[in-house]
């Protein structure tokens, strides 16, 4: 009994030099770790510059589509291949690097963004090469050109979609430059204003004189409550009706004192019944918005509206003069 009483204080040191022992490799383990936060901020400040970069290279593409009159076949192609190939390295230096586990989805947002604008990069080449080429068809390939740059317009809204998500992803108080979306305007990138410019690009580029006037979009105040089954649409009646529309220059001549009309013409009827009418000036590329009123309307008319600008001297395209709708007023 006294043998094990001397023994006890023995295994008690032992013990508590062991639970030292730990403690020490412990904290010493601990040391050696990075800091989780000083990581993130780490991989962060290399992420910057790639940000920085794709932020310039959206500036320049939209400088490309405002310049695109002036550049020519060969000015886009240049500085379009030379987009592409900064929008590469600048992917291919974010994707090689290697994130802390809390900025995996980060990183995996912001390659994608970077990804998806180096896809509309090489696809909007193709697509410049198209708008400029006049093909075999009824409407000269226009349709084509304007559907591959509407492609190109839907990948660069996903990739700044992809490059928000990669912003909101980012911890509370970091530095990093602000969202600069490639897309600015989405109204540049409708069908209807694309098919406008592919018309100017195909006019700029030339070297004879194109007389060419568009019709671009129209609307009704009272405007439209409902869209009937056959494709009528339903306006509230009004004596004080006026029609707006937006209307644009895609060939390359100044024209002077267009004819704009607003016929309605009822069912059955092989004249119009209520006219709008006001002349307007266009330089080569030029939009102009115009309201004209009153249109008169009563309960129960129902027929065609057209929304024309009459073709000018030497216009051979009149195919987008025009807008109709059919429309009947309650």
């Amino acid at each position: 009994m006294a043998g094990s009483r001397r023994r006890r204080p023995v295994v008690l040191v032992g013990l508590a030099a062991l639970i030292t022992v730990m403690v020490l490799v412990a904290q010493g383990s601990a040391s050696s770790r990075p800091n989780a936060g000083e990581a993130v901020q780490a991989y962060l400040d290399q992420v910057r510059p790639g940000v920085e970069q794709s932020a310039s290279q959206g500036a320049d593409f939209g400088d490309v589509r405002a310049q695109a009159l002036t550049l020519g076949r060969n000015g886009i192609d240049r500085r379009l291949d030379r987009l592409a190939a900064e929008v590469k390295t600048t992917l291919t230096s974010i994707d090689t690097l290697g994130p802390p586990p809390s900025m995996r989805v980060a990183q995996a947002y912001l390659v994608a963004a970077l990804g998806v604008r180096l896809k509309a990069m090489v696809e909007a080449r193709a697509a410049m090469d198209a708008a400029l080429t006049k093909a075999a068809s009824a409407d000269q390939g226009v349709g084509d050109a304007v559907s591959r740059l509407y492609s190109v317009a839907q990948d660069l809204g996903l990739g700044d979609r992809a490059f928000a998500l990669f912003l909101g992803s980012l911890p509370a108080g970091s530095t990093m430059p602000a969202e600069s979306p490639w897309i600015v305007d989405d109204s540049q990138w409708s069908a209807v204003q694309l098919t406008a410019f592919v018309d100017r690009l195909r006019s700029s580029a030339s070297a004879v004189a194109v007389h060419d006037i568009a019709m671009l979009a129209f609307q009704t105040d009272p405007g439209v409550v409902s869209i009937a089954p056959d494709g009528t649409e339903v306006i509230p009646a009004s004596h004080t009706m006026s029609v707006s529309m937006v209307m644009e220059n895609v060939g390359n001549q100044t024209e002077k004192n267009l004819f704009v009309w607003v016929y309605f013409t009822p069912d059955g009827a092989t004249k119009p019944s209520r006219t709008l009418r006001d002349f307007v000036d266009l330089a080569p590329g030029a939009t102009r918005a115009l309201t004209l009123h009153p249109l008169v309307t009563d309960p129960g008319m129902v027929g065609r509206l057209d929304i024309t600008v009459v073709p000018v001297p030497g216009e051979t395209n009149t195919t987008n003069n025009t807008l109709t709708a059919r429309v009947e007023f309650k």
